[in-house]
């Protein structure tokens, strides 16, 4: 029954819509209130993420200029050394060649080097003990190898094609006609 006093008088009426309504607002602001700091959080972690998804982007960077630099460095030394192998290699071809031009003036050369006939492919030399005398005993096929080389597959089957005796004189004669 003290409720239906209140609403006996107008002033206790008025100061209870009154209540309801600051009560109401309070309610509105505070919901509000939530809302708005949501949305902050909300923003701060969009905000996070989209820093440390540039930040993510910025490293890929680096990281893959980094990558191109040193594969461009890897490239550069692996050429400088194709070079430097290369001409290491041409000078010993060359100097090989020089060596089977004069092999048969050193001392290692083993044979008359008036008898000794250069033919440089696939056999460097055939020698023929006795052609100074106009007597051949006998005849050598010679390979000059200088440093580490060794006998190509042409000259391994030659020199097994002479050990097994498959060796033969022909006589051809061309007609004129």
């Amino acid at each position: 029954m003290p409720f239906i006093k209140l609403e006996s008088n107008p002033f206790n009426v008025l100061i209870s819509l009154k209540l309801w309504e600051i009560s109401l607002s309070i309610i509105v602001y505070s919901l509000i209130s939530i809302i708005l700091i949501e949305l902050v959080v909300i923003l701060y972690l969009y905000i996070s993420n989209w820093r440390k998804s540039v930040k993510l982007e910025s490293i890929k960077g680096n990281i893959q200029e980094l990558a191109n630099e040193k594969a461009k460095v890897i490239a550069m030394e692996s050429i400088e050394k194709a070079r430097k192998d290369a001409i290491q290699q041409s000078k010993a071809v060359i100097s090989g060649k020089i060596y089977e031009q004069f092999a048969p003036y050193m001392p290692k050369f083993k044979h008359n080097p008036k008898e000794a006939r250069f033919i440089g492919s696939p056999i460097d030399y055939v020698v023929f003990e006795g052609l100074e005398n106009n007597d051949v005993k006998s005849i050598y096929f010679v390979e000059i190898k200088s440093g580490k080389s060794n006998l190509t597959n042409k000259e391994e089957s030659i020199k097994k094609a002479i050990e097994k005796k498959a060796v033969y004189f022909e006589t051809i004669y061309i007609d004129s006609d």
